[in-house]
């Protein structure tokens, strides 16, 4: 079996990428597939702990869930290192093995720098990852999905779909207007559907 390899990204900061991550975990698990997360860099910790989270929501063990490293200043991660490890990231993330699955989540969107040469997005170039853009469902996000989704294509970067999170939905009617939409604007893009948990 081959492994399905995808990279979380979002259209921004603070919109549910490790929630659905967590969410995703452990949908995947109830199907039987073995499963394992990296975060390749975790800002803000340790009070931020992306590994431990997903960890605790989804019930996989410390050495399944793991963060490479880290910054206690919860910034981009540009302004913490002047030359990103970027290729540790991607051997650490090429050597994973024996999993079904394998999750690695951003910090933050695609273009976030992580130092003057390097951006999120490359790490899912380099390692061959699908890439999965996490929305939410907002006023703006019709826009935010769409560059999204434009800048992969345009880039050849594989896109697996969006994870579309009601949890910002402020009402009924908009969370179905931006869902309608969003599925006519891009047709079969959205693969998941998701909200608190």
């Amino acid at each position: 079996m081959i492994m399905e390899k995808l990279y979380i990204s979002g259209t921004g900061t603070e919109i549910g990428k490790t929630h659905f991550s967590a969410w995703l975990t452990r949908e995947l698990k109830s199907q039987g597939k073995r499963v394992k997360y990296v975060k390749p860099v975790q800002t803000g910790y340790p009070a931020d702990d992306d590994a431990a989270f997903v960890r605790n929501y989804a019930g996989l063990s410390e050495k399944d869930a793991v963060v490479l490293f880290t910054g206690d200043e919860p910034v981009s991660p540009c302004f913490l290192w002047e030359t990103f490890p970027f290729d540790e990231v991607v051997s650490a993330i090429t050597k994973v093995k024996d999993c079904d699955v394998l999750l690695v989540e951003g910090a933050g969107g695609l273009l976030v720098p992580l130092d003057k040469q390097r951006k999120n997005y490359e790490i899912a170039e380099y390692c061959g990852l699908e890439t999965v853009v996490v929305v939410p469902n907002e006023l703006g996000c019709l826009s935010n999905a769409q560059l999204n989704g434009h800048f992969l294509a345009s880039n050849g970067i594989p896109f697996k779909g969006f994870a579309l999170n009601n949890h910002f939905a402020g009402d009924e009617i908009n969370r179905e207007r931006n869902h309608s939409m969003l599925a006519h604007l891009m047709p079969g893009s959205i693969r998941w559907v998701f909200g608190d948990i």
